[in-house]
């Protein structure tokens, strides 16, 4: 098994961003599953003592780092799978070369017009649940 990256240097923001991603939901099932043992009580027996620092891991801990191994050994095989790294080193080239981003002024009046519609909507939707409270009441009372 060589550990030479596919394409190397290629994609690197879109092939970073999906490792981080499995890493991170890899580290919070980690955790999850941790603190669901520790909080009933189950796997809190020391499985083995190191000798030199006087530590010994939990059966909880020890799960929780196989838990973790899968998503360490997928995101490797994702980043290095010619397929997915093809699909995001063209998707990392075409938003850098052929997107035509929105200039600030663009961005910021986009963004004013969306914030108006939905002060516009949440109003329709208040008055629409104060008439039907309305409604409610006279019916049923």
């Amino acid at each position: 098994m060589s550990f030479r990256l596919y394409k190397e240097g290629q994609g690197r923001w879109a092939r970073g961003a999906l490792a981080a991603i499995l890493f991170l939901v890899g580290l919070f099932a980690t955790i999850s599953v941790s603190q669901w043992f520790a909080g009933n009580g189950w796997g809190t027996d020391v499985v083995f003592t190191l000798p030199v620092i006087h530590w010994g891991p939990e059966l909880k801990d020890l799960i929780s780092v196989l838990i973790f191994l899968p998503f360490l050994v997928g995101g490797y095989w994702y980043y290095n799978q010619s397929r997915v790294s093809d699909f995001l080193i063209d998707t990392e080239h075409e938003l850098q070369h052929k997107v035509t981003w929105p200039t600030r002024q663009e961005t910021v009046k986009n963004s004013i017009v969306v914030v108006i519609t939905c002060i516009v909507i949440m109003g329709w939707i208040v008055l629409a649940d104060q008439a039907f409270k309305a409604l409610q009441s006279v019916v049923y009372h």
